[in-house]
């Protein structure tokens, strides 16, 4: 007896019979929108000069939540695309430079404005590149992950120690 595999279509067909489906109006058809440039270009005209040239010469921030790809936000190092030598140089000497100025114990949200000050004033001047970015959001991602980290695990091996002294 010969066996042959059957499997079922995946979706099923449905035929239409040969009346006409409705069409559109000439209205619709032909709608168009005109543009009034000379009120966009005013309006643009009409920002101040700095504000332009910073957003022009600035890279902004990614949207989305960091280390998040999947869910709508973005992976540092692919958003960077520095390459692997520079990523992880820059990495390690942000890392010193978070433990230099910033208090290893409390995450990001929690730390004083005078640190993160100094923090972001010390990231610029070690690693000029930072400089093209607004507000040097690669430093603070780098420092957000870092705490983020840093605490996480320090936790970790208190709750390990808790559980071996019990």
């Amino acid at each position: 007896m010969d066996y042959r595999l059957y499997f079922p279509p995946i979706t099923l067909r449905k035929v239409f019979g040969k009346e006409r489906s409705p069409s559109p109006s000439s209205s619709e058809v032909t709608a168009r929108k005109v543009f009034n440039f000379e009120s966009e270009h005013l309006i643009q005209s009409q920002l101040p000069v700095e504000k332009m040239e910073c957003t022009n010469n600035l890279i902004p921030p990614p949207h989305g939540l960091l280390s998040k790809p999947n869910s709508g936000g973005y992976a540092l190092q692919e958003v960077l695309a520095w390459g692997d030598d520079t990523y992880d140089s820059i990495q390690k000497g942000l890392h010193l430079v978070c433990e230099k100025h910033l208090d290893m114990n409390s995450p990001y949200h929690l730390q004083q404005s005078e640190s993160l000050s100094a923090f972001f004033e010390a990231a610029r001047e070690q690693f000029p590149i930072l400089s093209r970015y607004q507000d040097s959001w690669p430093a603070r991602d780098f420092a957000k992950m870092y705490l983020k980290n840093k605490v996480g695990s320090d936790k970790a091996k208190t709750r390990s120690k808790r559980t071996c002294n019990d």
